[in-house]
């Protein structure tokens, strides 16, 4: 999956329904190919930040889940209901 431009230190959230695997938008939507990237991740200027999103974002909805990329589209984690879910 396409990411968008990122920054040497920056990390990208993306977000999908747990259940169906859906890529969701910002706003909740199901993401379509063809839409901007950016309508689909949230951007962080460092990992940590980036994971405190995921964990917030799913406390608050615990029927997404969440993964984070580095700026070369290198999958670092996925994070769920369940917790850390590796690869």
């Amino acid at each position: 999956m396409d990411i968008p431009v990122l920054q040497k230190n920056q990390f990208a959230v993306g977000k999908a329904a747990y259940a169906t695997g859906h890529v969701l938008r910002n706003d909740g939507l199901i993401f379509k190919n063809g839409e901007d990237l950016n309508e689909m991740y949230e951007v962080f200027n460092s990992y940590e930040e980036a994971k405190k999103f995921s964990l917030q974002k799913i406390k608050s909805n615990p029927e997404i889940e969440c993964w984070i990329v580095d700026s070369k589209g290198n999958h670092i984690i996925t994070y769920d209901i369940n917790g850390e879910r590796k690869f």
